[in-house]
């Protein structure tokens, strides 16, 4: 399938549901700022933390989360891209009181080699442990990692584009009511109807940024078809213009 991009979104989701990675963007629209939102469509799930050899904690007890400081992002296998495999799966990872990952095991798993690499990834995830009373202590999280093919507008294999249908307006914040300018958004229209965003540019201030960001949640569309009529995921580059 020349020219289709392959790409890949993760989540690592643990009871504070922390998002782990989100997409990158399209070079049309460089990321700027914090990036995407809450991650709808890139996988959720509770964690279900537990703390091997541990004493359960008393109500005095002062602990503090899990710290992930890398992230890394594993790879697409040709097998999987050849067979355009999508999905998600679940694994269950040790993080340690000594700063090391010690143990990984597939809760549910992907063909064509894709638990291999997710296991792999989360091998190398850099982390500072959980602490418990300031002392470190293992805490052991289920974590997920989502697969899925991603396309150019226009993409060789392509039957339809996806078709934005409803955009909703931005709101113009009563505070810069008479500054004008644009937001860039880099969206990925996804397979499965969701809008997530992968980066942003903009030269005005913050909240014009969040502003249009929780518009572009809300557009509604049909998702692109690729010739043999399977739904894929999109890239696409939309503008917020904000004039007073």
């Amino acid at each position: 399938m020349n020219k289709i991009l392959v790409f890949f979104f993760f989540a690592i989701c643990f009871s504070q549901s922390i998002f782990a990675q989100e997409p990158q963007p399209k070079p049309t629209a460089p990321r700027t700022g914090s990036g995407v939102g809450s991650g709808r469509g890139a996988g959720s799930g509770s964690g279900t933390g537990s703390a091997p050899s541990q004493a359960k904690p008393t109500d005095s007890s002062k602990t503090e989360p899990l710290k992930i400081l890398s992230k890394p992002v594993p790879g697409y296998t040709d097998l999987a891209r050849n067979n355009s495999t999508e999905g998600t799966l679940r694994l269950r990872v040790t993080f340690s009181a000594s700063g090391e990952i010690t143990a990984v095991s597939p809760v549910s798993s992907l063909p064509d080699g894709l638990t291999e690499q997710a296991i792999a990834a989360a091998r190398d995830i850099k982390f500072e442990p959980a602490k418990r009373d300031g002392v470190p202590v293992s805490v052991t999280k289920t974590i997920e990692y989502r697969f899925s093919l991603i396309v150019d507008e226009n993409s060789k294999g392509l039957k339809s584009n996806a078709e934005i249908i409803e955009k909703p307006d931005a709101v113009h914040p009563d505070e810069y009511k008479s500054v004008s300018g644009v937001v860039t958004l880099a969206l990925v229209l996804t397979a499965d109807g969701n809008v997530l965003i992968s980066g942003s540019k903009t030269d005005l201030p913050k909240v014009f940024e969040t502003n249009a960001r929780e518009a572009a949640t809300k557009i509604k569309f049909t998702p692109a078809v690729l010739e043999s009529g399977k739904n894929v995921s999109q890239y696409k580059v939309i503008e917020y213009v904000f004039k007073p």
